[in-house]
């Protein structure tokens, strides 16, 4: 959509939909949302245990997938940014603060999959980044997820988010 329909009012060229790589672009868009983006929400939001379970295994099979996908590049699909990069951003960026806690994801840190970090540390150090992805934004999000909690209280931690995600972990 960024790359199509709004590229007639954008004063940008960049295009995050570039046409030879629709196709795969069009594959990560699916398997990002039905592994990662919702799955963490089947996850969270599931009311049975068996649920929560097959989610919650789905979810970090996904992990392990996307941090093989970027083992062999810088980006989901190729060297350049695309949709699907941008799609997988917000999740990922909520999800160590907000996901492994709330939606009880805690099965692993952002940090223990040494691609996806790099990944993020990339995503993070793009122009334009910063007003999407300050500590601010952040707030909101805990906000948001916990604040649905009945009694309104929201965590403190963890320290260090976002501003850890631009750094290269020490484990790596």
């Amino acid at each position: 959509m960024f790359g199509t329909v709004f590229q007639t009012i954008s004063t940008q060229t960049l295009d995050l939909y570039p046409e030879e790589n629709r196709a795969k672009i069009d594959e990560v868009n699916d398997f990002v949302y039905k592994a990662i983006a919702n799955g963490a929400y089947k996850a969270g939001f599931s009311s049975k245990q068996e649920v929560y379970e097959t989610a919650y295994a789905s979810f970090f099979d996904g992990l392990d997938k996307l941090d093989d996908m970027l083992s062999s590049s810088k980006f989901l699909v190729g060297e350049s940014v695309t949709e699907a990069d941008i799609r997988l951003f917000p999740p990922l960026f909520r999800f160590d603060p907000v996901y492994h806690s709330r939606f009880k994801l805690n099965k692993k840190l952002l940090w223990e999959y040494k691609n996806i970090w790099r990944w993020m540390g990339d995503m993070m150090a793009l122009p334009g980044m910063e007003p999407v992805s300050n500590e601010e934004y952040l707030q909101h999000c805990k906000q948001g997820y916990f604040g649905r909690t009945g009694n309104g209280t929201v965590p403190v931690g963890p320290p260090g988010y976002p501003e850890a995600y631009k750094h290269k972990h020490w484990s790596h």
